[in-house]
């Protein structure tokens, strides 16, 4: 015969273990989940306020090295291709419209001139006139030397859906 009195004991001492340890669990999820975000808040976020630098240093410079502009556009597609195409380890905390948002903008830069190991990316009157474009969408989302605030998960997708917003205003 089961004693009540040693279940209860043994209920008794179960139940806190088991809360602490659930507790434990949702507390490592969210810390996971935080060193996600801030995957994308330091990285691909920083790059994109990098790329507008670089594009406004060119601009100032009347263009006389376009493989500025091109290193940080390869800097900023790489994170993009890497997280939302072979979804890297961060890309689990993005949800659908946010990987939609991360491929438009992959898209709108696309058509930019790219380099390779062995090759520097040819640059034409018109691709001026596309990143001048692109600067223009980066700079109306927030992109800019004065503006990098203390980011946020939701400061950051609200920058991403008017950043596309921006590229579909100033491409169509």
């Amino acid at each position: 015969m089961i004693n009540k009195s040693k279940i209860h004991k043994t209920l008794l001492i179960l139940l806190p273990i088991s809360l602490l340890m659930n507790l434990f669990f949702v507390v490592k999820f969210t810390e996971n989940n935080s060193r996600k975000q801030e995957y994308f808040i330091y990285n691909l976020n920083l790059k994109l306020y990098e790329l507008n630098l670089a594009i406004n240093n060119q601009k100032e410079n009347d263009w006389q090295d376009p493989q500025i502009v091109i290193n940080q556009l390869e800097k900023v597609k790489g994170i993009l291709v890497d997280s939302v195409i072979t979804n890297n380890f961060a890309s689990s905390v993005l949800n659908d419209e946010e990987k939609k948002m991360l491929q438009s903008i992959y898209n709108f830069l696309e058509p930019l001139p790219k380099s390779d190991l062995f090759e520097v990316g040819k640059w034409e009157e018109a691709d001026t006139e596309y990143i001048l474009r692109v600067g223009e969408a980066l700079s109306l989302s927030n992109y800019t030397a004065n503006s990098f605030p203390e980011q946020s998960w939701s400061s950051v997708v609200k920058q991403w859906e008017q950043l596309v917003k921006a590229f579909e205003t100033n491409f169509n």
